[in-house]
């Protein structure tokens, strides 16, 4: 009988612990474990799905360590999984390319994304602009590249000053990114002026509002805790008892705010994205009008604009 299913669930496992706010876990520890985990799991972990995804997480641990070895080293046992024969060999080439590029290696870079080109010449153009600007540099006939200084990383680089948030949840960026809707749920820059109300409304009632947020999850905890039923040797991890608000300091992280099209009485509804220790992948969520909270839910409550109409 297989033994990968229950190794990947340890590894997974020791991953949530590892990003908890209060772990001791070095970075040295996190891929010893995993490292001799990996080992000691059979073949049919390359069915795993999670386990393509710890793979990724080994190659990145490596890049970021400057290791060139162990990363191409990853990058061979990720062709071993059945995930990965799923992409065009242009695709896998192009990634080996990119984890090489950002380990440092130019010359292996430049052989994996001449492979990868040869193959499908417009894929490389369709990815990191600080590769394709690189593999640019080397073609005989380069191409015209967008403008470099152009934001290509899908993500907002508007943000908003919030010092109580700082201090309460120890961070040390005093910034928190926000991203504005219209009415049609795309991004956009520019904020109406009931949403510029919004954000003044924000920075300037910051504390109340989070201790709202937080007293209300408070209510709420115990039966969140139920739902999630973590058994007694990991709850005071993921999940512990909270005697009041403070206690979410260390289970908590902001991640993202959102500024809705939704509108009452000239504010608009505003959503404040968490991660949180009892649950990595669907995190918390929740949307507000002014410094009443709306509803608390999953990470996809806090951009849910439904949530927002439903409550006028």
């Amino acid at each position: 009988m297989s033994n990968a299913q229950n190794i990947i669930n340890e590894i997974d496992h020791f991953l949530d612990k590892s990003m908890l706010k209060t772990s001791t876990i070095t970075k040295e520890e996190l891929i010893r474990f995993i490292e001799e985990k990996w080992q000691e799991a059979d073949d049919e972990k390359f069915t795993i799905y999670q386990a393509y995804i710890i793979n990724s997480r080994m190659i990145n641990e490596y890049i970021r360590a400057k290791d060139f070895d162990n990363m191409m080293r990853w990058l061979e046992i990720s062709d071993l999984h059945s995930a990965a024969q799923k992409n065009a060999s242009y695709i896998r080439n192009y990634y080996k390319g990119e984890c090489c590029l950002e380990c440092g290696h130019e010359e292996k870079a430049l052989e994996y994304f001449n492979l990868s080109y040869a193959e499908n010449q417009d894929y490389i153009f369709s990815r990191a602009p600080f590769c394709y600007e690189f593999f640019n540099k080397h073609l005989e006939n380069p191409r015209d590249l967008p403008d470099s200084d152009e934001n290509n990383d899908g993500y907002s680089d508007l943000n908003i000053e919030l010092k109580y948030w700082q201090d309460f949840f120890h961070t040390d960026n005093d910034r928190f990114y926000y991203e504005i809707f219209d009415e049609d749920d795309e991004y956009v820059e520019e904020p109406t002026t009931e949403q510029q109300n919004g954000l003044v409304y924000v920075q300037e009632n910051q504390a109340v509002i989070l201790e709202n947020i937080l007293s209300e999850l408070l209510k709420q905890y115990p039966d969140l805790q139920k739902t999630y039923n973590y058994p007694e040797e990991n709850k005071s991890d993921f999940m512990p008892d909270v005697k009041d608000i403070h206690g979410f300091s260390n289970l908590l992280t902001p991640t993202y705010f959102y500024i809705m099209p939704v509108i009452k009485n000239g504010y608009p509804y505003i959503g404040f994205g968490f991660s949180c220790s009892w649950d990595s992948e669907h995190g918390l969520g929740i949307m507000t009008h002014k410094d009443r909270i709306v509803k608390i839910g999953g990470a996809d409550t806090a951009f849910d604009s439904w949530v927002a109409e439903n409550d006028l």
